[in-house]
């Protein structure tokens, strides 16, 4: 491997490592919030959802341009983070919508990314992180589902799922910045 790849590689995993802690960190934060104050009003919930979709969205975005530009499915990575943005910047500004309208989109975001996910999970190789990403694609996508399912549930039960999906989520993408730290740290010493 020349200097260049090397160097790739390294910026390549540091950037996918930092969107994985930050998501992570991000999603488990706003759960633990959600499961704290369940009596908090719908608009509250909107825009932290909305927040965490709009930074997330951005991240995505902007690492399927600077990281995932050679691959083949750049492209649905930066779909993805777009959609995951202009969910969140609905959320934000559309906050005082019906719990039913903050449900759907919510939802939506989920099957949608989820789907897109499942897609490029497809397009990698099995030693790119394949399973990985088909976990959260499938995971992505049951909780999409879950939640639209019920559009009449109380803010409270909103609040509930939503807060044990984003525990769920932030863990699962602290364990994949995790396990990138674990990949670097075996690159630089050359084991």
């Amino acid at each position: 491997m020349t200097a260049a790849e090397d160097r790739s590689t390294m910026d390549l995993l540091r950037g996918s490592r930092i969107t994985a802690y930050g998501i992570g960190f991000i999603s488990l934060v706003a759960g633990v919030i959600l499961l704290a104050w369940p009596n908090r009003t719908v608009h509250v919930v909107a825009i932290i959802l909305g927040i965490i979709f709009a930074v997330s969205g951005f991240g995505q975005a902007a690492e399927a341009v600077t990281t995932y530009r050679r691959g083949n499915y750049w492209g649905l990575l930066l779909i993805r983070g777009l959609i995951n943005f202009g969910i969140g910047l609905a959320l934000i500004f559309w906050s005082s919508a019906t719990i039913t309208a903050v449900i759907w989109l919510v939802g939506l975001d989920f099957v949608i990314t989820g789907l897109i996910a499942l897609v490029v999970s497809f397009m990698l190789g099995k030693d790119m992180g394949r399973g990985k990403l088909l976990f959260e694609a499938i995971i992505t996508i049951a909780v999409g589902v879950i939640i639209m399912v019920w559009p009449t549930a109380t803010k409270n039960v909103l609040g509930i799922v939503l807060g044990v999906a984003l525990v769920l989520l932030g863990l699962l993408f602290l364990f994949s910045g995790y396990q990138l730290s674990k990949v670097k740290a075996t690159l630089v010493s050359g084991r």
